[in-house]
């Protein structure tokens, strides 16, 4: 005899007094809860759906095996709770399962138990839904909280690094200026913030002259800043701003790459900006532009402290000759 058929003969193999299949068939048939019968062990195979399923697009039909109508049960812990309910004495258990439409994303949960054998018709066990709309409602909204919560996680991550780089950054301007400083800064920056590269952009006569930047992805150019007026609304609000593709372009970055502005603006002058490149966009939110600010008044300090010992040194030079 095959081992099949043994192992449901070993199970099944007494009657017990209940409800036939079809008896317990009729009586869900308008349950609104998805109901399965599936026969097994080997192949298991669909046997029945109620209208609840039936209505589900995807889901498998009267025939089908399970396994090849849904691939995704096939490394579902449900598979195994199947397979013990046909090859042992197990009582009924719950399972979460893929859902019946077939989405690998969506998860069902159903009781399962066994159907009194019928002589001479394959074993059966049933698979009741345990979920209704109300389940349903109380699942979607618990993942929208938990994707709430997931973006919360990973505002406050990016929040923590633009203010673990102010701090170093802070710590790094208490030192003599000059450009080794600057050059430390953006160094900071790029390994705080998850930047793939960044370089500074020196504003002169209405032109970005942005030199190399620090990994080389960006090579050094410059562009006029009043052909692009999205970036000269940035240098004049001093706000943070992700370049368009045209004036990525004129500076050079690399396609697949993003690039973002960051103008120093110190007393209503404009110094430059630093242009940081990303792998993808961090949206510039409202929390996000005061730390960004804050990013670029420490950056601005720096450079205009450069500039003014640059300046008084050189009015000695000329006092002394």
């Amino acid at each position: 005899m095959p081992i099949s058929r043994a192992v449901a003969r070993a199970s099944f193999g007494a009657a017990p007094e209940g409800l036939s299949a079809g008896a317990f068939a009729a009586l869900v048939e308008r349950v609104p809860v998805p109901v399965v019968a599936v026969s097994g062990p080997v192949p298991l195979r669909v046997e029945y759906g109620n209208s609840a399923v039936r209505a589900v697009a995807g889901a498998p039909r009267a025939g089908e095996e399970l396994v090849v109508a849904l691939p995704s049960f096939r490394n579902s812990p449900c598979l195994e709770a199947l397979l013990r309910l046909f090859a042992t004495d197990a009582g009924p258990t719950e399972c979460e399962h893929p859902a019946w439409d077939g989405h690998s994303r969506h998860i069902a949960r159903s009781a399962l138990f066994r159907l009194p054998a019928e002589l001479g018709a394959p074993p059966l066990v049933a698979m009741v839904g345990l979920e209704g709309e109300g389940e349903r409602a109380a699942r979607a909204a618990l993942a929208e909280r938990l994707r709430e919560l997931e973006h919360l996680r990973r505002q406050d991550e990016r929040h923590n690094r633009w203010l673990d780089a102010i701090s170093t950054l802070a710590g790094q301007f208490q030192t003599e200026p000059g450009p080794a400083v600057v050059e430390a800064g953006l160094d900071v920056v790029i390994r705080q913030t998850n930047a793939v590269d960044g370089a500074l952009a020196t504003y002169v006569s209405g032109r970005l002259a942005v030199q190399r930047s620090r990994r080389g992805l960006l090579p050094a150019g410059e562009l006029t800043v009043v052909a692009h007026p999205e970036l000269a609304r940035a240098l004049r609000d001093a706000a943070p701003v992700w370049l368009d593709r045209i004036a990525a372009a004129a500076l050079g970055v690399p396609a697949g790459v993003q690039a973002s502005a960051l103008p120093i603006v110190v007393a209503a002058e404009p110094l430059g900006a630093l242009v940081f490149l990303f792998n993808e966009i961090e949206p510039h939110d409202a929390d996000n532009r005061r730390v960004l600010a804050a990013f670029s008044a420490a950056m601005g300090f720096g450079l205009l402290r450069d500039r003014l010992t640059r300046e008084l040194r050189e009015a000695v030079s000329g006092s002394l000759s």
